[in-house]
């Protein structure tokens, strides 16, 4: 078996970490193959070592998405902990490259740029650089995005941990496939910063309807993934999954589903827009839906909403 210490998190995020640096350096096709090979590994039920262990390099070649040269690169990491192709990458480039990616507007190509002109290695770097106004003098960089990366700093530093997107999706896709698997769950939407497409997101907010809503809480909080329950109530769950993303789901009827999904969409300043736009119209819109002298006019679809 080897190095059985890999979990799939692990090696998604070295195949993440791959794609940057090879987007870095302008290489075509490559990227997209490594992005993608991380993102099936990082949804599979199965952890790639097992897979491994069960039927070698053909097994994992069977994870769609892994062709050849990244199957033989897993196969390097389960066996000897480490990728030499990687780490010849890092070595070329040697950044903190998940931490200053996570920074909102430093993307791979930045980074390189950062790292050649200025010397940035880490966040220190970043934010030394930035604040004696040496970024805004580099070639594809401005007084906007060194602001704006300051902004981003100060965002991470606070703790206020916004995760990227791309990177997650698989973790929130598949988190949400097993709820909908429950013949409990009549439908299910991941709502807030995660269904508006943000580049990141912070926590994910799940709505579901069911007419079952306790059996629904109990699948919700046993499900794997989840490291701590937060919270439990009868239509209203919270939990923090191994991965560190923090889930609330809340069960909802039916009648106020859509109403809901569109608070819970957000953003805050244009649910404050459309309430105001519902007052104009002598309306009140809020979580269980649009309402005119307390009668629902419309919270079956959000079409109806909007309409």
């Amino acid at each position: 078996m080897g190095h059985v210490g890999v979990t799939n998190k692990e090696v998604a995020s070295i195949l993440f970490e791959i794609s940057e640096y090879l987007q870095m350096e302008d290489i075509p096709f490559k990227p997209r193959a490594y992005e993608k090979a991380a993102e099936t590994i990082a949804a599979q039920g199965e952890e790639v070592a097992d897979t491994y262990g069960r039927g070698g390099v053909k097994a994992i070649r069977e994870i769609p998405g892994v062709g050849v040269a990244i199957a033989e690169k897993i196969e390097e990491l389960i066996k000897t902990g480490k990728i030499d192709y990687y780490e010849k990458l890092k070595r070329k480039t040697p950044v903190d490259l998940s931490a200053l990616s996570s920074v909102q507007g430093v993307g791979p190509k930045h980074v390189k740029t950062l790292y050649q002109k200025l010397k940035v290695k880490n966040l220190a770097d970043l934010e030394r650089a930035a604040q004696e106004g040496k970024i805004r003098k580099l070639e594809g960089f401005g007084e906007k995005s060194e602001e704006k990366i300051l902004q981003g700093i100060a965002f991470l530093q606070k703790g206020g941990l916004r995760r990227v997107l791309g990177y997650f999706e698989p973790t929130v896709l598949a988190f949400a496939e097993k709820l909908r698997e429950l013949k409990d769950v009549e439908r299910l939407d991941v709502a807030g910063s995660f269904r508006r497409r943000r580049e990141t997101i912070g926590d994910v907010d799940l709505l579901a309807v069911s007419r079952k809503p306790k059996a629904v809480m109990d699948y919700f909080v046993s499900l794997p993934g989840v490291e701590a329950v937060v919270a439990k109530g009868e239509t209203k769950s919270a939990v923090r999954l191994k991965s560190g993303l923090d889930v609330d789901l809340r069960v909802l009827p039916k009648e106020s589903y859509s109403a809901a999904l569109l608070y819970f969409t957000g953003s805050k300043e244009h649910n404050v827009k459309l309430r105001e736009i519902a007052i104009k119209k002598g309306m009140k819109l809020n979580e269980y839906g649009l309402f005119k002298d307390k009668r629902v006019v419309a919270a079956k679809t959000e079409e109806e909403v909007y309409k």
